[in-house]
């Protein structure tokens, strides 16, 4: 009788163990398992602590871990492009010191998750576009939502669609690169 117990326990332990692992006794379950996990959201509460530029800022977890967070479908101008500090004021005045709803599916090149922050019922990303202080990315995010905010904000000449041609970033970056500064 104890060998059943200890039997049955030492199976539970070890199911519980592959759980927490990310393994199954079922190789083909196993590949299933990790596309599932990969295409869960994450999401936390933190506080922002720093807005890096107009589309990245870092934020403190609840467990005190700082993370850097990249705004998800944006691309805001860089630091010594025309509009670069607006753009990143812009960002300031949204959300500096203030707790943010921080959801994710991947993480870009730079181990960033790649986001959508909301501050309040305020989604930061569709407003940073909406108030004319970032481009829709649209070569990774295909969004409707995003792409119309971008076309009314040029329309009707917001923060950076005042200029007569704004240089968008990733041509910008392209243009302006050293050996030390990745393309992001």
């Amino acid at each position: 009788m104890n060998r059943l117990v200890i039997g049955c326990w030492l199976t539970a332990s070890l199911l519980w163990a592959n759980t927490l692992l990310g393994q199954t006794a079922d190789p083909s379950k196993e590949t299933a398992t990790k596309q599932d996990v990969k295409e869960k959201d994450e999401e936390m509460t933190a506080k922002v602590t720093k807005v890096i530029d107009g589309d990245s800022i870092k934020v403190c977890s609840a467990d005190g871990k700082e993370i850097e967070v990249q705004l998800e479908g944006t691309d805001a101008p860089e630091a010594k492009q025309e509009h670069g500090k607006e753009s990143s004021d812009a960002l300031k005045k949204l959300l500096f010191d203030s707790d943010v709803r921080v959801t994710w599916k991947k993480k870009d090149n730079f181990d960033r998750p790649l986001a959508q922050v909301y501050r309040g019922e305020t989604h930061v990303n569709a407003e940073m576009i909406r108030t004319g202080h970032a481009w829709h990315f649209k070569r990774y995010n295909q969004s409707k939502a995003l792409a119309d905010l971008e076309i009314e904000a040029k329309k009707e000449k917001r923060g950076l669609w005042k200029a007569e041609n704004p240089v968008a970033p990733w041509d910008y970056r392209k243009e302006n690169r050293t050996p030390d500064k990745p393309d992001r």
